[in-house]
Formats: C-alpha cells, sequence, structure tokens
C-alpha cells in the first residue's frame, strides 16, 4: 500500500509528538504515546479526541482520544505516535478500540519494536481496510520514544550524556569543588533533562568533590527527581553525602562494578528505560569509549575560561561526527547548548 502522505499529516503528526511530551518520563512501564483524532467538520479539519498515555502506563493514548471523540471517529483519522498494540496485557488491545469507533484512517508515526506488537498492530487495521500511513516523522518519534525502542531491542537503557564546559572546553579543576560553568537559563535546562529521565548517573569522583543532590529542584517537579546511580567500586563515597543522607529524592543505588555494560543490564532488569549521566571526565569516558551513548548534551560557556588546572571535556568523542550528529543547537544567555545522537 502506498504511504501517501500530505502536509497536513505531518502538521499533526507533529501536534501528537508536542503533546506527547506532557507525560515525558511519567508513563513507565508503557512508552509515552500521544494520539489525537482528527475530523473535516464544514471543511476544515479539527482534533476531536485527545489522548496521552496515563502516569503509570494506563490508559493508553488511543483509547482516550477516541473515548473523548466519541461518535466524531467514526469517519476520522488517528493520528498516534507509535503503532497500536495488537495484544492482551492488562487491557485489551487498542486495535479492537480503533476497529470498534469507526476510524477510517491511521497515521503512526513510527512501529513499535515490541515484540507482542512489532507490525501486527499495523497488519490487523490493514486486514480490517483501515487506511495505513506509516511512516510518518519516523526520526523524530523514534527519539521520542528512544528509551522503549532501546529497552526492546538492545536490552538497556537510552543513555544520554549531559556536560557543561567551559570556552576553552574544560569540566573544571583538577582537586577542586563545583565550579559553576553556566548560568541560570542552562541550569533551568538540565533541571528539565532531570525530570523526563529514568535514572542520573555518576561517579564516586563527582560525590566527593561535588556533593550533588542529584534531584530535580525546578518548582513544582520535585517529584519527578530519577533514581539515583553513583559507580564506586573502591567503596570511596562519604556517609554524610547528600546522595546518601537527603530523604527528599529517591534512594542512590551504588554500583561497585566497572563494567558499563553490566551496570545498564542491571537498570535495564529493573525496569529503567532511560538514564543520565552527569558524572567527570572519566565516567563519561568510560561510556563513551564502549559505545554506550546514544545522545551528548553539551553545554558550553561563552565566556568563562578555565586555564589553572584545567580538566578537558572528551569533546572529542562527544562530538565525534562520524558518530554522533548534531541535531540540535541554541542559546541560553551567555551559554550554548549543542545536541548530538548517535547516527544509526
Amino acid at each position: 500500500m502506498k504511504n501517501q502522505v500530505s502536509s497536513l499529516d505531518m502538521r499533526f503528526a507533529a501536534a501528537a509528538l508536542r503533546y506527547g511530551r506532557r507525560h515525558e518520563g511519567l508513563t513507565n512501564p508503557n512508552p509515552c504515546v500521544s494520539a489525537l483524532v482528527v475530523k473535516t467538520i464544514n471543511g476544515r479539519a479539527r482534533i476531536v479526541g485527545r489522548g496521552i498515555t496515563g502516569m503509570g502506563g494506563r490508559p493508553h493514548a488511543e483509547v482516550q482520544a477516541l473515548q473523548q471523540a466519541g461518535s466524531k471517529a467514526n469517519g476520522a483519522t488517528l493520528y498516534v505516535t507509535l503503532e497500536p498494540c495488537s495484544h492482551h496485557g492488562l487491557t485489551p488491545p487498542c486495535t479492537d478500540a480503533i476497529l470498534a469507533s469507526g476510524i477510517a484512517r491511521v497515521v503512526a508515526c513510527t512501529a513499535d519494536p515490541d515484540p507482542r506488537v512489532s507490525g501486527t498492530g499495523f497488519a490487523r487495521l490493514r486486514a480490517e481496510g483501515v487506511e495505513l500511513s506509516t511512516p510518518v516523522l519516523d526520526v523524530e518519534a523514534r527519539r521520542f520514544h528512544a528509551g522503549h525502542i532501546a529497552a526492546k531491542t538492545q536490552h538497556r537503557p537510552h543513555v544520554v550524556l549531559k556536560m557543561a564546559v567551559s570556552a576553552n572546553g574544560m569540566i573544571g579543576r583538577k582537586n577542586s569543588g563545583q565550579v559553576a560553568i553556566t548560568g541560570p537559563e542552562a541550569w533551568t535546562y538540565v533541571q528539565g533533562l532531570r525530570a523526563v529521565n529514568d535514572a542520573i548517573l555518576v561517579g564516586v569522583g563527582t560525590i566527593i568533590s561535588d556533593d550533588p543532590s542529584l534531584t530535580c529542584r525546578l518548582p513544582g517537579l520535585e517529584g519527578r527527581s530519577p533514581q539515583r546511580v553513583v559507580l564506586d567500586s573502591g567503596k570511596k563515597i562519604p556517609e554524610n553525602a547528600k546522595v546518601v543522607t537527603d530523604k527528599n529524592g529517591p534512594d542512590t543505588q551504588i554500583f561497585d562494578q566497572q563494567s558499563c555494560q553490566n551496570i545498564l543490564k542491571s537498570l535495564w532488569e529493573q525496569g529503567i528505560k532511560t538514564v543520565m549521566i552527569e558524572g567527570g571526565v572519566h565516567v563519561a569516558s568510560a561510556f563513551l569509549g564502549a559505545g554506550l551513548v546514544d545522545a551528548c548534551h553539551v553545554l558550553q560557556s561563552g565566556t568563562m575560561v578555565i586555564e589553572d588546572d584545567g580538566v578537558p571535556a572528551p569533546l572529542d568523542l562527544m562530538m565525534d561526527t562520524a558518530t554522533f550528529e548534531l541535531i540540535d543547537q541554541r542559546q541560553f544567555g551567555d551559554d550554548q547548548l549543542k545536541s548530538f545522537w548517535r547516527r544509526d
């Protein structure tokens, strides 16, 4: 079947992806799917139903959108960010709800690699005569659902590396405490990253030198702090470190092993689908060298220079164009963000 995609389809698919941001990081163990029901009324395409995966994984987005649309779903188009499920789990298949609603056409951003779905959702819709257009904004959707896709295809979490560097490429000073490199706008961005990732990972050196809390400190989002993970093979973590004594955030998990792959496998087995690395140069270089970093966010100061005893950031690995593609670049006050994504 030919994939007929219009500019209108692209607009509504993009709108569905934006809508999904509202519950990003809150729907584990299920992916954060979003759906829109669109109907032409008086010659204009209008959204008549919206849905997003509920907190904790249910209800599913498609069911919510169809319920909101009611009878208007008959003959309408459903835009969904991930292939609708076709298996019986704790809830009936979303394909059943789609077929019962009278939806005439489904526009799906990308396929679901979950072995329980993996093309069967699309096959069921086609078999029942529903017009299907897919993929639409596939790259954007795969990035949005990266945690789910990594968990199902690689049996590990999706790994994001964040690093703040000075204008001359330094992460800090040797044998020194925390150095404020970037400004308040960049700080807010980083707190937002913490809020949408399942876990945050650092090495014990960061705990000793900076004593961070590793929680999300944006007002109103404190409850979205990620699971704290510290790598400490030498059992050096201080008993009075904030990640140990601070009870306002999640518990801290300490790994005494050094294998990056094994650490990620253990986190995946616990249901963690996204990990944000905020550790120092040694931890960052270890995961980069093992080929286990999927995305890099480099926040570089435009004004601050660290000259004496500076610790160079592994920018050659983070910005390696053979491995990573620059996908976003923006300004936060005097600081510049560059976001890189691993090439397929």
